[in-house]
């Protein structure tokens, strides 16, 4: 499968700024979130199934050990620095299993077929 090199840009554009999104939202002070009323530990591993299948879209399967560990230290990086930071969040360890449960449940879509998507969207908004 071949790229649109000009789109593939846009595509880790987007996957930085869900990073940024989810680190943003990780390091807020607690009080400045808006109530989503979602089980936390369902939104550490939603975030983290997303990061995974955004970029296992966009990285060859080679590169994929190092996409897990990238985000499992993403995921440790922010629960040490809630931990440190007093800011009314908590580092926790039950949140980094989230996380980490999110990042093999987002490789097993993407082993199952799902680490395809940036292509199909390219080839049907522009052609073979």
């Amino acid at each position: 499968m071949s790229w649109k090199r000009e789109h593939h840009r846009r595509w880790y554009l987007l996957g930085l700024l869900l990073v940024l999104s989810v680190l943003y939202t990780s390091l807020v002070p607690a009080r400045d979130l808006p109530p989503i009323g979602f089980n936390d530990k369902l939104e550490h591993g939603t975030a983290y199934v997303l990061m995974m299948v955004w970029f296992g879209g966009l990285l060859p399967l080679r590169q994929y050990a190092w996409l897990v560990a990238g985000l499992l230290a993403l995921g440790g990086g922010v629960e040490i620095a809630q931990w440190l930071m007093a800011l009314g969040r908590t580092g926790e360890w039950l949140d980094f299993a989230a996380d980490a449960g999110g990042v093999a449940a987002g490789l097993l879509l993407c082993l199952l077929g799902l680490r395809h998507w940036a292509t199909w969207i390219e080839r049907w908004w522009f052609g073979p």
